[in-house]
C-alpha cells in the first residue's frame, strides 16, 4: 500500500503556482488536515485542498459534480470549487481550490460559547433540506450509497483497535463498561432503513461558526457525502452536545427521527470519540483529544 502524501506550505505553493499562476500564491499557510486531505489557506482568500490518496482523489470528482448543485439551494454556504488542479509530476492527484468561507471551525470554539439556541434552528433547516434532496439526482451525479450497518461495523472495529489509548487521557472513566458497549455493537433493526443524502462527517471541524455574530457560517469538507441513513449526520450532534443537543435538533428538524436512528447516531458518535482521541494522540492535536473525551462522556451520559 502506498503511503499517504504529505505536503507542506512551500510544496503546496509551488504546485499551485505551476497550474494557476494568476493566483500568485504570495502567502500560503497550513490550515489543517484529516485522514484524507490537507488544506492550505492561500493569500488569505482561498482554500486549496490536496488529497492524500487515490481513493480520496476519486471522491473529489464526486464533490466537484455535486457541490455546485447543492450550493444553489443550500441554507448554509458550502464550498464551490473555482480551481481544479490536475495530476502532474509535482503532485499525482487532482486538487481543488475555493473561496474561503467566513468563520472558524467549531472544534476550536468552546462549546459554552455556542449555546444551542444560537445555531440549532439554522442547522435544523440545513439538515431538513439536505435529507430531502432528491436521492435519484444525487446518484446521477455519482454520489455512492453507504450501508450504515457496514459503516457501524467498520467504525466499531476501529474503536476497539484504538480503545486502549483511552487509558492515556481518561480519568476514572468506566472503561470496562465502555468497552462492553463497543464489543456488543449496534445492529440496525430488520425494518427498511431510510436512504437520504448525507454529509456523513458533520464533526465540529467541518462546521464554521462566527463568534462575533453568534451564527453558523458554512459547512465544509464534503468528501464523505453519500446516500445513507440520517444517523450518520445526527452522530455529529451527539458528539458535540449529547442528548440535549440532539433533542434541540429534533425540535428544529422537518422529518422523522425515531429511536433506532438515535441509537445508531449515538453509537457512531461514541466510536468517533475514540477515533478523535487516537488521532489527537498520534498527531499531537490536543483539540481532537479534548473533543473525543468530551464526546465519549456525553454519549455515555457522564456530562450534560
Amino acid at each position: 500500500m502506498l503511503e499517504d502524501i504529505q505536503l507542506n506550505a512551500i510544496q503546496a505553493a509551488s504546485i499551485i503556482k505551476l497550474q494557476f499562476p494568476d493566483v500568485s500564491p504570495s502567502s500560503v499557510a497550513y490550515l489543517g488536515e484529516g485522514c484524507d486531505s490537507t488544506a492550505f489557506e492561500v493569500n488569505g482568500h482561498w482554500v486549496f485542498r490536496f488529497p492524500k490518496r487515490a481513493d480520496v482523489d476519486q471522491q473529489l470528482a464526486i464533490e466537484s459534480r455535486i457541490l455546485p448543485v447543492l450550493a444553489e439551494q443550500s441554507p448554509l454556504p458550502i464550498p464551490v470549487f473555482c480551481f481544479h488542479g490536475r495530476p502532474s509530476e509535482a503532485f499525482p492527484y487532482h486538487f481543488v481550490g475555493y473561496r474561503k468561507l467566513p468563520g472558524v471551525p467549531a472544534i476550536h470554539v468552546d462549546t459554552r460559547a455556542m449555546p444551542f439556541e444560537n445555531w440549532v434552528p439554522t442547522m435544523g433547516r440545513f439538515l431538513s433540506w439536505l435529507h430531502r434532496f432528491p436521492v435519484s439526482y444525487a446518484a446521477e451525479l455519482g454520489v455512492l450509497r453507504q450501508d450504515v450497518a457496514a459503516l457501524i461495523e467498520e467504525v466499531r472495529t476501529d474503536a476497539l483497535d484504538d480503545f486502549d489509548l483511552l487509558k492515556q487521557v481518561t480519568e476514572e472513566a468506566p472503561l470496562e463498561e465502555w468497552h462492553a458497549y463497543f464489543e456488543k455493537g449496534y445492529q440496525p433493526s430488520a425494518e427498511r432503513l431510510a436512504s437520504v443524502v448525507v454529509h456523513r462527517d458533520l464533526a465540529a471541524e467541518h462546521v464554521l461558526y462566527d463568534l462575533t455574530r453568534q451564527e453558523l457560517t458554512g459547512i465544509i469538507d464534503w468528501s464523505d457525502i453519500a446516500i445513507s441513513d440520517p444517523s450518520t449526520d445526527l452522530a455529529g450532534f451527539f458528539h458535540w452536545g449529547g442528548q440535549s443537543c440532539i433533542d434541540a435538533i429534533r425540535s428544529a428538524y422537518v422529518g422523522t427521527i425515531d429511536e433506532g436512528v438515535l441509537g445508531r447516531a449515538r453509537f457512531l458518535a461514541a466510536c468517533r470519540g475514540v477515533g478523535d482521541v487516537a488521532f489527537g494522540l498520534k498527531t499531537g492535536r490536543g483539540e481532537y483529544i479534548e473533543a473525543g473525551r468530551r464526546a465519549l462522556n456525553l454519549c455515555f451520559g457522564r456530562i450534560e
